[in-house]
């Protein structure tokens, strides 16, 4: 069975044979290719500050007979810097969803951890299935004067990072903008438009959460804006 190791972006790589002795006669290749002696120390294979290229399959061969005795999968990549993260409710007063992101890739696989403490109670976070870097919580009271904190860990093979938001309920309330804004010249009328719009289909109850729109209106020669 392949291994996989795991190095960090500018390390230097040692690369042991199997359980072959240092001073075994042996050859390497990287994804099939023979690597030059320069490269090795006795039966072990160096390599000096690996960047992202060197990430594939190493294979360790018996010098005289091509015996396979050893492989593993290199993968180079870096430890994960502090996630980016993001809680909004634009469904209130059903819930709230979590979403984050690396502010700079890794290379290699992350796993990410959400945990929502309100007050004193754990709750849970659903993982949206798309997109993947989501979550929900329902509210399990409405107008609470509790704060919620949610942490987020990100961790893989070569390290982890966290970062941690607290919050009241009605600071992260964003509904999502108007849908269907039609706007229609008014017949006879030069200087007019009529203006429409519907309210976000993702708000669930207009009637006792009432949304208020602004609008706002320029010529295109003018930098001014005129709100409504």
């Amino acid at each position: 069975e392949t291994q996989i190791q795991y190095e960090r972006v500018g390390a230097d790589v040692t690369i042991k044979c199997g359980s072959m002795d240092w001073d075994a006669a042996v050859t390497w290749t990287a994804n099939g290719t023979d690597i030059d002696e320069s490269h090795l120390n006795g039966s072990y294979l160096i390599l000096k500050k690996v960047d992202l290229t060197q990430s594939g399959q190493y294979s360790c061969y018996e010098g005289s007979s091509w015996h396979l005795k050893y492989q593993t999968y290199l993968r180079v990549g870096t430890p994960p810097k502090e996630p980016l993260l993001m809680c909004r409710s634009n469904n209130y007063p059903k819930g709230f969803y979590c979403s984050w992101h690396l502010p700079t890739p890794t290379y290699i696989p992350n796993s990410f951890n959400i945990s929502v403490i309100h007050g004193t109670k754990e709750m849970v976070c659903e993982k949206d299935v798309f997109p993947k870097n989501r979550c929900h919580i329902r509210y399990l009271q409405l107008f609470s004067t509790v704060k919620y904190k949610v942490t987020l860990t990100v961790t893989n093979a070569l390290g982890k990072n966290s970062t941690t938001l607290t919050f009241d309920e009605f600071t992260i309330v964003k509904p999502d903008p108007p849908e269907n804004v039609v706007a229609k010249p008014v017949p006879n009328n030069p200087r007019r438009l009529e203006v429409s719009w519907q309210n976000p289909s993702s708000w669930p109850d207009p009637e006792s959460f009432p949304l208020k729109f602004f609008l706002r209106y320029r010529p295109l020669i003018l930098d001014q804006w005129q709100h409504v």
